[in-house]
């Protein structure tokens, strides 16, 4: 279980959303226009691997591996784009005059849902939902809000230490507003935001990490170039667990505060770099529990490279931290580089990787004092890269297939309590591979 709990702890990392759903622009077809606005629905079933379905150490502990169907539709609705405006549909003549100016409330929201279905362990079978509305008023003047609110079921990942009955599905809902102040010509801008967050599992035994967010945060940003701009963020991260006590770690209510300076700005019209650097700090509610304040920098630097009008290459490092259902935070100083070419307008490869270092806080069990496994901390190194490929026949049907790789390295254990006092790799090495095919309007 503590396995998944550290899974579950860096999830944006392990995320297992399609390809193609994770980024809007390749899930969107031509569209229905309805009155104002416009529809996408699509559908997409596909096949697939997963060689390690339970996150084993394969030194100790034999791999499962399954076949998985999956089963995804989704349905994504916006306000008329800027594109169908200036084509003037539904008004005679065209109105050019609409196309230059933002409408004063513009709206976009989905849902969708998947199925899955493994092989090796039919029981595991279950189903994702995501869904999520932004809505803007008053968008490109000088005083605007932002409402924005998004929801989603997750039911992996899983591990052999529990009854393969257990769930291990949470639900995650983000509800935000913002609050938009800009000069003529965007040239200053300050924005004001509060995000409430819950975070809730359906299963008793990991109900000690349910917790609300209470998430402050301001930004101001200068633009004294065109395409160059210095900007200064600060956000304030409330944690409220509200869960049972006696999980298998102990967990604690805090405030975690980040705050940075940088510049955002462009060297050419296709190579352009984003830089910052500031100061994090946690502060937590138990002073039982080691010393679990943290205090460190944060610093953040990316490349953007646009090497054709079709292909862009982006890659960069940050240092950040983040709450966490084991050991209240980790720490991690990672690399990443992204890469999306379409080619003849018909195939799209993207290909993702990420390597880092992840470091916890304190692990003990909920009496403060006694370390869950063979040391106080855990520090693990990840590896996590991903191929997409797609060949769109039409503009509504396509063939896709995604090779993803993720692996974590590290030499801590777990001390198992049951049946006896077992010493648990957190290690694992997991491959997945997926065909399918979608059909999307």
């Amino acid at each position: 279980m503590l396995v998944a709990v550290a899974l579950t702890a860096i999830s944006p990392a392990l995320v297992h959303a399609q390809g193609w759903l994770s980024d809007r622009s390749r899930a969107e077809g031509p569209g229905i226009r309805v009155g104002d606005f416009e529809l996408h629905p699509g559908l997409g079933v596909e096949v697939g691997y997963d060689s390690n379905l339970y996150y084993s150490d394969d030194t100790t502990t034999p791999a499962v591996d399954s076949g998985i169907l999956r089963a995804t539709a989704h349905l994504l609705i916006a306000t008329r784009g800027a594109q169908r405006r200036s084509e003037g549909e539904g008004t005679p003549g065209g109105d050019e005059e609409s196309a230059r100016t933002q409408p004063p409330v513009t709206f976009r929201g989905g849902i969708s849902g998947s199925f899955y279905a493994f092989f090796n362990d039919l029981d595991r079978s279950n189903m994702e939902l995501d869904a999520s509305l932004a809505l803007s008023v008053l968008p490109g003047r000088t005083f605007s809000f932002d409402l924005s609110n998004e929801f989603g079921r997750s039911i992996r990942p899983f591990t052999e230490n529990f009854d393969r009955s257990v769930s291990y599905a949470r639900i995650q809902n983000d509800a935000g507003v913002r609050l938009n102040f800009a000069t003529t010509g965007d040239v200053f801008r300050v924005t004001a935001g509060y995000n409430f967050r819950l975070n809730f599992f359906e299963e008793e035994q990991f109900q000690y990490g349910n917790r609300f967010q209470h998430v402050i945060s301001l930004q101001e940003t200068f633009r004294f170039l065109p395409q160059t701009a210095i900007f200064h963020d600060t956000t304030v991260n409330v944690l409220d667990y509200f869960g049972p006590m006696d999980g298998p770690v102990l967990t604690n209510d805090g405030v975690l505060l980040r705050t940075r300076v940088g510049l955002n700005g462009a060297f050419t019209s296709n190579f352009s770099v984003l830089a910052a650097a500031g100061y994090a700090a946690g502060f937590y509610s138990d002073t039982f529990t080691y010393d679990q304040e943290y205090e460190s920098f944060v610093a953040q630097v990316e490349a953007r490279w646009k090497i054709t009008d079709n292909t862009r290459l982006n890659f960069g490092y940050d240092r950040d931290f983040q709450p966490s259902f084991i050991g209240n935070f980790y720490r991690q100083d990672r690399g990443y580089a992204n890469f999306q070419t379409i080619i003849d307008g018909a195939f799209l490869l993207g290909v993702e990787a990420s390597f880092g270092y992840y470091e916890f806080g304190a692990i003990v069990l909920p009496d403060g004092m006694t370390p869950v496994g063979t040391s106080l901390g855990r520090g693990d190194f990840r590896l996590i890269g991903s191929v997409f490929g797609e060949y769109r026949f039409t503009d509504w049907l396509g063939v896709n297939a995604t090779l993803q790789y993720t692996g974590a390295f590290t030499d801590y254990q777990y001390r198992v309590m049951r049946p006896v006092d077992p010493i648990d790799p957190a290690g694992f090495n997991k491959f997945e591979a997926w065909l399918g095919v979608r059909v999307f309007y």
